[in-house]
């Protein structure tokens, strides 16, 4: 017998939650204003063939959705990555980049960065799930989709989130943080973008109640997330193994920085 749709949603819900971002070592030592230069750098170069593929991965899901107020929904939320014109923002492509030249990632590097293969292993997944017929487009929607809008603020226990750390601990210029404006913050500068991300959040979680409606899809929507959230954590987990040495500075507070 089929478990009931709603269950089966917040089972993934449940997922995400338990290893959101905040539980990585990674995200903790950024939020604690620990991150050196090298570090942050580091952060930005082996997200970025990450990030890059956002908006062609959920191209792929919206080919596949026939209910046009759903699929609407989907375009909506590329459009905003790919312009910034429903928050009154740059591409956020952009702004990441910005936050990478804010902390002297050069555009040479952004326009070869490094393919460690933890950051392989997490591009092959979401184009698999999202674009190949192997496996059917709600494994996307979940492991792609939900994992990112569905993600929890990245905070920390007292409230301080990536914006203002940021802003006010590694004191980056406006233009260095706005990504993190428009990103997984809970500060109310971002209240709108917030409200933007739950709403696309809901979407994907309305698409696999719609679609994800037999045993075996279900099982493979959640084999397909269980698989993102590991190679996404031993993406983080490589990301401060190879970039981080707690002798060095802290961004901001060494050489005159």
């Amino acid at each position: 017998m089929t478990a009931p749709t709603t269950d089966f949603v917040a089972v993934l819900d449940r997922m995400i939650a338990e290893r959101k971002k905040m539980t990585s070592p990674l995200y903790q030592t950024i939020l604690a204003g620990k991150a050196t230069e090298r570090l942050l750098q580091s952060f930005v170069l082996h997200r970025w063939p990450i990030k890059s593929l956002w908006t062609r991965n959920i191209l792929g899901i919206a080919s596949h959705i026939d209910d046009y107020a759903i699929r609407r929904l989907l375009i909506e939320n590329i459009y905003e990555e790919e312009t910034g014109a429903l928050s009154n923002s740059g591409r956020h492509l952009d702004t990441f980049a910005a936050f990478g030249a804010a902390v002297g990632v050069t555009p040479e590097q952004l326009e070869n960065p490094p393919l460690a293969a933890e950051t392989a292993a997490v591009v092959a997944h979401n184009v698999r799930v999202c674009n190949s017929r192997e496996v059917h487009f709600t494994a996307g929607i979940a492991s792609v989709l939900l994992l990112m809008e569905g993600q929890p603020p990245i905070v920390r226990k007292d409230g301080a989130s990536m914006l203002s750390v940021m802003r006010d601990v590694y004191q980056l210029p406006p233009e260095g943080y706005e990504f993190f404006v428009h990103h997984a913050s809970s500060d109310a500068a971002s209240d709108a973008v917030s409200e933007l991300e739950d709403e696309h959040a809901a979407a994907a979680r309305e698409l696999l109640r719609r679609y994800c409606t037999t045993d075996v899809l279900k099982a493979q929507a959640v084999d397909a997330l269980a698989t993102a959230l590991e190679l996404r954590h031993r993406h983080f987990d490589m990301i401060l193994a190879t970039g981080y040495d707690a002798a060095e500075p802290v961004f901001g507070h060494g050489d005159g920085k």
